[in-house]
């Protein structure tokens, strides 16, 4: 009797064993929490600018003192702030290409002293600007998650005005529109998925330009040429319109 009701427990645990394997778990399935969107450089932009210029002049003019080069070189220094605006597409996957317009104020000068050969009184020569603009190109490789290293180039817009003070006959300051090209590179980051920090450096070159003073008598008495180059390194806080691309929800189970 004893082994008859041990053989039929046994019978008993292994069937239900069995049955409870084939029913449905009770076990709460994992939650699943969906990875961050993935950020993406395409899109437009806004932002400002500030940074410092450096600049070369080369003036040439007539000899005012005899045996003295009549060529003149100066180094003016100042700084530049404006706006920007730009567009951005990312593609394979992480080359940028780009199109951006700026423009703002520039403002240096630079001042040399010399002899006048006419009368032996001391005269100025300065050079100034008022302002920068640009329309440049742009690639740019995204590495880091959200970083851009870039470089950029394009037409450069910019004035140079040159005066003579204390000279006989003209204390007139003459100011050239001037059109040249550029080329420069930076790093863009994006701290959000909207603002980005940026640092580059920009060289612009405006070629030669001629300049004509004009004597009391109408005629002019004073041709000079001048060229023009700059150096700029700033920094720029921009804001990129729309989100990050979304990432597709994959069903788990």
């Amino acid at each position: 009797m004893r082994r008859i009701l041990i053989s039929s427990f046994l019978l008993a645990s292994t069937a239900y064993s069995a049955v409870a394997a084939d029913l449905p778990s009770v076990k709460a399935a994992p939650v699943y929490v969906p990875p961050a969107p993935v950020f993406t450089w395409t899109g437009f932009y806004l932002g400002v600018y500030g940074g410092g210029v450096f600049g070369t002049t080369h003036v040439t003019g007539p000899a005012f003192v005899p045996g003295v080069s009549n060529a003149y070189n100066q180094n003016p220094t100042g700084g530049a702030v404006g706006g920007l605006v730009g567009y951005n597409f990312q593609f394979n996957p992480n080359w940028v290409i780009g199109l951006e317009g700026e423009g703002g104020w520039q403002g240096f000068t630079a001042t040399n002293t010399f002899v006048s050969a006419a009368n032996g009184l001391p005269f100025t020569q300065q050079v100034t600007t008022d302002y920068s603009a640009r329309i440049r190109g742009r690639l740019g490789y995204a590495f880091a998650d959200r970083a851009l290293l870039f470089v950029a180039g394009g037409v450069s817009f910019s004035d140079i005005g040159v005066q003579l003070n204390n000279l006989i006959g003209s204390t007139t300051k003459v100011t050239q529109g001037l059109v040249g090209w550029n080329i420069g590179g930076g790093l863009d980051y994006a701290f959000t998925p909207n603002w980005i920090g940026r640092i580059e450096y920009i060289y612009d070159d405006y070629g030669s330009t001629n300049y004509g003073f004009i004597a009391k008598s109408g005629n002019v008495f004073d041709d000079r040429s001048a060229t023009f180059q700059s150096s700029t390194v700033r920094g720029a806080i921009i804001y990129k319109f729309g989100a990050p691309a979304a990432v597709p929800v994959v069903a788990k189970y």
